[in-house]
């Protein structure tokens, strides 16, 4: 039947390592911002590590969630539609025979057999995203208290930066685009990313202290 073709469909994933690519990128900024943000609020590095934690664990769910339901939805939205197809091709097919017509619904096995392949496959994509957005966070992270306070969260702003360069250039790799451009704009996102929340951050002090 029809619905056979959305199996190449079903059986495409994105690549692993863009997912890792993702995942950590998306840690980096979140705790990026936080860490900008904290620092200029004056609070001391362990109580930024503690802010981050909680960030980190939070952003890392929120991707696993975000990628788990972008993939089913995208996926069971073209099984369905192929399923609307088929219905419709095998409709024209029988129309003026005798021959009765059966529409496919999700109870067929093969289609229930595909929509849990679907289910296991982003639930795979989702957690390894979600995994590298916390050991990314956590690489920023731990400087904050194995670093002097004096320069810990400079530390940690400075190996951020560092490893949006080397995600950016090796994204740019996989995609087979210009490492060197793609590195700089990684790097410069991460750099307004950090601007902004230290802005954001003296401005919070500033309106709470007053």
């Amino acid at each position: 039947m029809a619905v056979q073709s959305t199996e190449l469909v079903v059986e495409e994933t994105g690549s692993r390592s863009a997912e890792l690519v993702f995942g950590s990128i998306d840690g980096l900024f979140s705790v990026l911002g936080i860490i900008s943000a904290a620092g200029s609020a004056a609070l001391i590095p362990v109580q930024i590590f503690a802010t981050g934690v909680g960030g980190a664990v939070a952003g890392a769910l929120s991707v696993f969630a975000a990628v788990y339901l972008s993939e089913t939805h995208e996926k069971k939205t073209q099984l369905l539609e192929a399923i609307t197809r088929t219905n419709r091709q095998r409709s024209r097919q029988t129309n003026g025979s005798k021959k009765r017509h059966v529409p496919i619904t999700t109870e067929h096995p093969k289609v229930h057999r595909l929509l849990g392949k679907i289910n296991r496959r982003a639930l795979g994509s989702g957690i390894v995203t979600a995994i590298t957005s916390a050991l990314a966070s956590l690489v920023l992270l731990f400087p904050l208290v194995l670093f002097p306070e004096t320069y810990a969260v400079t530390a940690s702003i400075i190996i951020g930066v560092m490893m949006l360069f080397l995600l950016g250039a090796f994204r740019g790799v996989t995609l087979k685009q210009s490492a060197a451009k793609s590195a700089l704009k990684m790097v410069v996102l991460g750099i307004l990313v950090i601007l902004a929340s230290k802005i954001l951050g003296s401005y919070v002090l500033k309106l709470v202290t007053q």
